[in-house]
């Protein structure tokens, strides 16, 4: 997006971080959060994913009208059709639903880095370059679920296992790969050792395996989903691969190799370690391992805006790492550079012909 504004407040809030008593940081915080809220709920046919979305919305039902079984054989998930739904009851424009969707992930996505990260405002600009517009504009289904789950780690780390469990059915019901949560608590037996490497080697060998399983699901919903992406694996070369490989698991493994070669404690090491095997995975099966590994890229994003807080580590350096994750994603924001650039809001309302074009080419 042209607009940088939200770049700017979240430097002039890591310049001003240590000088700021907590309540002020957090209405600046907030000021950030309601800019990035309507920025995106006000957008008009941005992203490639949303020009799709706006479409499908046409079709959703209302709230008068939800109240079926059928909810369950649509092609999207039934949480995010009752937003829908409580959505077309108020309007039928569709900046009504990006408001909403967009307001639930950043805000959920916000409070995770205000807990985790040292200081929060760095948190948010590493969020901007590696997820943010992914995540509001790109997957909005998944964006929620994702928020959501981020907000219900705490209750992973207080062990509490009902409560976890029980609010991650809310995020699988806005996308069913939030499934992959499920496996979150069993993450901290993640090491680097041998087995960790065998672990990757295998994980390469079990596409016939992920077929099986979409032949014998019951559920007719996620067998055609998992059918369609096992069948487009032939869209998804050796480039695509690496370029995602690159993208996705590179900046997990700087991390990783600077607070190892620092001994910085990272607090997040075996997320960082599945975001690695998750990336390994989109090798075999590429658009529903990269899926998966959305949901632990956050605590990448964390880990990384952690050790640029560190004081001992000097600017050069920081310098370096900051260059070097903004190179990961370049070849990402050169190939989406036309969904997203020019932005186009609402209230001035034009179709941008070559974001068009695109997403004939990749959805028709």
């Amino acid at each position: 997006m042209e607009n940088h504004t939200p770049f700017v407040l979240a430097g002039i809030g890591i310049y001003k971080n240590n000088q700021w008593t907590t309540s002020k940081r957090k209405v600046f915080i907030g000021v950030i959060l309601v800019y990035v809220i309507l920025l995106l709920g006000f957008r008009y046919r941005v992203g490639m994913d949303t020009i799709g979305y706006m479409k499908s919305f046409d079709k959703a039902r209302d709230l008068a009208h939800f109240w079926t079984l059928r909810i369950f054989r649509e092609r999207h998930e039934p949480g995010y059709l009752f937003v829908c739904a409580i959505c077309k009851s108020i309007s039928k424009e569709f900046w009504v639903l990006q408001l909403v969707m967009a307001s639930i992930t950043n805000s959920c996505i916000f409070i995770f880095l205000y807990r985790y990260c040292r200081n929060v405002f760095v948190g948010i600009i590493i969020f901007f370059i590696l997820q943010w517009l992914y995540f509001s504009t790109e997957i909005m289904r998944e964006g929620v679920a994702i928020g959501i789950f981020l907000l219900n780690y705490k209750n992973i780390e207080d062990r509490k296992w009902i409560r976890f469990y029980l609010l991650s059915l809310v995020s699988v019901s806005f996308h069913y790969s939030a499934i992959i949560i499920w496996l979150f608590p069993f993450v901290k037996y993640l090491k680097f050792n041998i087995w960790y490497v065998l672990i990757c080697i295998g994980i390469l060998a079990i596409t016939p395996v992920i077929i099986k399983i979409g032949e014998i699901l019951s559920f007719e919903t996620i067998t055609d989903r998992i059918d369609k992406y096992v069948g487009k694996n032939f869209n998804y070369n050796l480039n695509w691969k690496i370029g995602e490989f690159i993208k996705a698991a590179f900046p997990a493994i700087i991390a990783l190799a600077v607070g190892r070669f620092f001994k910085i404690h990272q607090y997040f090491k075996s997320i960082l370690l599945l975001q690695i095997l998750l990336c390994i995975g989109a090798f075999a099966i590429p658009i529903i391992f990269s899926r998966f590994a959305n949901y632990s890229s956050i605590f990448v994003t964390v880990s990384f805006a952690n050790i640029l807080c560190i004081k001992y580590l000097k600017p050069w350096l920081k310098t370096i790492l900051v260059c070097m994750l903004l190179t990961t994603q370049s070849y990402y924001y050169y190939k989406m550079y036309p969904a997203w650039v020019p932005y186009v809001s609402i209230f001035d309302q034009k179709y941008i012909r070559e974001r068009e074009l695109l997403w004939r080419s990749y959805f028709t």
